[in-house]
C-alpha cells in the first residue's frame, strides 16, 4: 500500500482510502498480467521454434 492510503485510514477518510486502495490493487494486478503475457508469450515462441526444428529434422 501506500502512504496515502495509510493516511487516508487515519483520517477517517474512507472513500478516499478506497480510491486509493482500488488504484494500487488496479496496478498491482495490471503488472502482474503483462508479466505473465511476456512469460506465455515466450513460450509460445520458444515451442514454435521447436516445432520448427523438429519439422526440419524429420525431413
Amino acid at each position: 500500500m501506500s502512504r496515502e492510503f495509510v493516511d487516508a485510514v487515519a483520517s477517517g477518510n474512507n472513500l478516499g482510502a478506497e480510491e486509493v486502495f482500488k488504484t494500487s490493487i488496479a496496478t498491482k494486478i495490471g503488472d502482474s498480467l503483462e508479466t505473465k503475457r511476456s512469460e506465455v508469450a515466450k513460450t509460445f515462441v520458444q515451442q514454435a521454434k521447436d516445432e520448427a526444428e523438429e519439422e526440419v529434422g524429420n525431413d
